[in-house]
């Protein structure tokens, strides 16, 4: 989006600064299912942007729940607990 938004005029038109500059206004899960996507998504928004998802009930959803995070490889100590918890506890005023 940020290629598009250098290259074409009609897309800075409605948009006045580098979308990816707005990435901090959003929360997204680590419903991902992959450990390089769980990378890729921490690197581009943030281990304090990310959410512990889960797709649950859908079939395809994560079992155990949380447990790429957890397991992960790709992830720091921190990381993880701001993906497990820490967020969330944050977002929603949990203490």
């Amino acid at each position: 989006m940020d290629n598009a938004w250098k290259q074409r005029d009609i897309v800075r038109k409605d948009c006045p600064n580098l979308p990816s500059s707005y990435v901090n206004r959003f929360y997204v899960d680590s419903a991902v299912f992959d450990q390089g996507a769980l990378r890729l998504l921490v690197d581009v928004m943030g281990s304090e942007r990310v959410m512990l998802g889960s797709d649950h009930p859908f079939p395809l959803g994560e079992i155990p729940i949380g447990q790429l995070v957890q397991s992960s490889e790709v992830l720091n100590a921190d990381e993880k607990q701001r993906i497990l918890r820490g967020n969330a506890q944050q977002f929603f005023n949990l203490g």
